[in-house]
C-alpha cells in the first residue's frame, strides 16, 4: 500500500503541470486501480488501457479479433462509479489481447480490441533526432527492451489526441503512462521521455 501511495503522489505531481483540469482525479482513480489490480495479482499479466477514447475512431483503429474478449460492448460500465465492480471487470480482462478502451468520462466501451495503424517507427523518427539506433524501444525513451504492448501504447498517445495511456509488462510489471507520444510516469527508475 505504500508503495501505490508514492506512486500516486508522483502522478499526482506529474499531472499538476499538465491541462487535465477536468480529468486529473479520473487520472488518479485509474492509475490507483492499475496499480491495486498489479499488486493483488501473483501471475504476471500485461495490460493497455487507453482513457479518452472517442467513438469516432472505432471504424478506423479499433478491431475486435475475438468479440468473446469485449466484455464492455453490450453492457457499458463506469470505472468511477462503481469501482469495486469496475475493479472486478477490469481484473478479468487481464488475460485478454487488445486494450481497454475507456471514453473522458470514465466509461468502459471495449476490451480486448487490437488497435490498428499505429506506427511506433514514424513516432520515432519524429521525437528522436538520432536515426542511429535502430531499436524503437531506445528512441522512444524506455531504458529496458520492450514490446509491442509498450510501442503501440506510446504510439495510440501521440495518434489519439487527448488520451492518456496506461500500461503493465507482461515480462516485467512495470507500469507506465503515456501521453502525446511521450513517458509521462514510469516504475523504471530514471526512465522518461526523450523530448
Amino acid at each position: 500500500m505504500k508503495e501505490i501511495k508514492k506512486h500516486l503522489s508522483r502522478i499526482e505531481k506529474i499531472f499538476q503541470h499538465k491541462k487535465f483540469t477536468r480529468t486529473k482525479s479520473l487520472i488518479l482513480e485509474l492509475s490507483e486501480m492499475i496499480l491495486r489490480v498489479q499488486r493483488s495479482h501473483k501471475k504476471k499479466f500485461g495490460l493497455f488501457i487507453i482513457f479518452g477514447w472517442k467513438n469516432k475512431w472505432n471504424k478506423i483503429y479499433a478491431d475486435i479479433p475475438d468479440i468473446s474478449q469485449d466484455i464492455f460492448l453490450k453492457r457499458h460500465i463506469n470505472i468511477f462509479k462503481f469501482y469495486k465492480n469496475s475493479l472486478k471487470k477490469v481484473t478479468s480482462t487481464i488475460n485478454f489481447d487488445g486494450a481497454i478502451l475507456i471514453d473522458s468520462q470514465g466509461t468502459i466501451l471495449h476490451s480486448g480490441i487490437i488497435i490498428e495503424g499505429l506506427h511506433p517507427r514514424n513516432l520515432a523518427n519524429q521525437i528522436s533526432s538520432s536515426n542511429s539506433a535502430s531499436d524503437l524501444s531506445t528512441r522512444l525513451g524506455f531504458k529496458k527492451k520492450v514490446h509491442a504492448r509498450h510501442l503501440s501504447a506510446i504510439a495510440a498517445s501521440y495518434q489519439f489526441r487527448g488520451t492518456v495511456v496506461f500500461t503493465v509488462s507482461e515480462e516485467t510489471r512495470d507500469f507506465h503512462i503515456f501521453h502525446g507520444g511521450k513517458i509521462l510516469f514510469s516504475t523504471v527508475r530514471g526512465e522518461m521521455s526523450l523530448t
